[in-house]
């Protein structure tokens, strides 16, 4: 008998390009999020008489 018996591995630790995949998502996310929050809350826009 070998005293070590191996337990099967989870999902994510047999496929842990995942994380990966999650980690740029979740990057994605943020970056729309602050995007969207920039843009509905931009400075009044000012007009310059350059003469």
């Amino acid at each position: 008998m070998n005293p070590v018996e191996e337990k099967p591995h989870g999902f994510l630790v047999r496929h842990p390009w995942l994380f990966v995949v999650f980690a740029f998502g979740l990057l994605i996310t943020a970056w729309t999020a602050l995007i969207t929050v920039a843009v509905k809350h931009s400075p009044q826009q000012v007009e310059l008489n350059l003469k």
